[in-house]
């Protein structure tokens, strides 16, 4: 096999696809286009001892070159070659979907510990190795770091790994050589089809988890309340548990009541249980969250007893976070991005206000335009007022991407203010007893992107600097 020939011949101290990256020892990978050339020569400069292609070599870098028939099957042969095969020694469980995968994955890695397993994760708000956190940058990492990670989690004596994947991900084989043991899918509403162009694509996309990347005895539990959902458990077959929060006929896990207020969910869930489960979470879409990940512990053998601490215990920054409540105005910070997601947190936030509801949101520049106009009307129809301001524009002008929000807004219930603190700020000055304020589509980040720079910004602060 060339991997292991690769790695017998050459003396390497790590691996690297990024030629801004490299360092003295690296083997480097250059991805298939029209500047790998380049990049291989950079990579070379830098220390790289040799480089992994699929086009010809230049001349003068022939004795460097190591031609193969695909740079990315190869990569991920080497990665699990030289980190030792991590994932085998590894339970690894993944969630998909456009929304819920961050808090599905907190409660997932929150009861494998409370069952007593040393357990790793990977996602949107960080990385941890047991209780150590690292900061995340992607919500799934490139594979070389994937493979690194799950080295270091094996090192440390993890047992389970837990981790979502995005879309991306799958798509561009980030987690290539993984092989999971259970996989959860939450949800699919519009988002990311400036990258995958058709809702179709974007599903098979994630579909790829339960059909390529599922071990062959695993197990995929999934939400039939969503309509891709039901689709997906209908297309593929391996051992497969259907959930259903609002009890669709044939689902195999459904509660049987739940009730919901300002301190949490109380589910009852005869299928996991024989007496309610409570937890802090609030909102139907943590009651979603909740009853997927109940039945994956239940399907994986975690105990009743954990999964009952963990739902008591679990904390996920940035979803539906309680960042001010004084008793009479409450202002709650959401990763809200989608169209979807907004409209799930302010019928809510709805539910629980007894005065006004507003919303602070903007959209992402250089991200799917369609969903802007769409997020307007969702605010509009949802909030009793609404300041519509810059997420990360990056990019692209703030004002050309708020101009394509408030097309989709026709009442004078809203106001623009280009400055996300400026807007934040009037926005909790407004406020009167028994008014909510939903501070949506950053969540945990504590920065913006403007232009291609990360300033620090984070909504908690000026949400509590402006309300005491």
């Amino acid at each position: 096999m060339l991997s292991e020939t690769i790695l017998k011949n050459l003396k390497i101290q790590g691996l690297c696809d990024d030629s801004r990256k490299v360092k003295p020892g690296d083997l480097f990978f250059a991805m298939p286009g029209e500047q790998s050339v380049d990049f291989a020569r950079n990579a070379l400069s830098q220390g790289a001892v040799a480089v992994v292609g699929e086009c010809e070599a230049p001349q003068d870098l022939a004795s460097k070159w190591i031609l193969v028939p695909s740079v990315k099957e190869e990569r991920a042969s080497v990665a699990k070659i030289f980190y030792h095969d991590p994932f085998s020694k590894l339970s690894a469980h993944a969630v998909t979907g456009t929304n819920g995968k961050t808090t599905s994955a907190f409660l997932m890695e929150s009861m494998l510990s409370s069952d007593g397993r040393k357990t790793a994760l990977v996602g949107t708000i960080c990385k941890k190795i047991g209780d150590k956190v690292i900061a995340s940058n992607l919500t799934t990492p490139g594979i070389l770091e994937l493979y690194a990670f799950a080295a270091d989690a094996v090192a440390a004596g993890c047992t389970d790994f837990v981790m979502e994947a995005s879309s991306h991900s799958l798509h561009q084989g980030r987690v290539q050589g993984i092989r999971y043991r259970s996989a959860l899918f939450s949800n699919l509403t519009e988002d990311h089809l400036d990258y995958h162009k058709t809702m179709e694509n974007y599903f098979q996309a994630k579909k790829l988890l339960f059909t390529k990347y599922l071990a062959e005895d695993g197990v995929a539990v999934i939400n039939v309340d969503d309509e891709y959902g039901e689709r997906l458990f209908q297309e593929i077959a391996t051992k497969k548990i259907s959930v259903s929060r609002l009890g669709k006929s044939g689902a195999m896990i459904a509660p049987t009541a739940i009730q919901s207020s300002e301190d949490g969910l109380i589910l009852t869930v005869p299928a996991i249980a024989e007496t309610p489960i409570e937890t802090a979470l609030v909102g139907e879409f943590n009651a979603d969250n909740v009853l997927l990940v109940m039945s994956w512990a239940k399907a994986i053998g975690i105990s009743e007893a954990s999964i009952r601490k963990a739902l008591k215990t679990v904390k996920v920054p940035g979803r539906f976070e309680m960042t001010f409540n004084d008793g009479n105005r409450r202002v709650i910070v959401d990763y809200a991005h989608t169209p979807d997601a907004l409209e799930r947190v302010l019928r809510v936030a709805r539910s629980l206000t007894k005065g006004k509801l507003s919303v602070v949101f903007g959209c992402g520049g250089d991200r799917d335009r369609n969903k802007r106009h769409i997020m307007g009307a969702i605010a509009e129809n949802g909030a009793d007022f609404a300041w519509v301001t810059s997420d990360n524009p990056r990019t692209e002008k703030p004002e050309a991407i708020i101009e394509d929000i408030v097309s989709g807004m026709h009442s004078d219930h809203f106001k623009v203010i280009v400055s996300r603190e400026e807007a934040i700020r009037e926005a909790c000055h407004a406020m009167q007893s028994g008014d909510f304020l939903v501070v949506a589509g950053k969540g945990h980040e504590n920065y913006q992107i403007i232009g291609k720079t990360k300033h620090h910004f984070d909504d908690h602060e000026i949400i509590l600097r402006e309300m005491h």
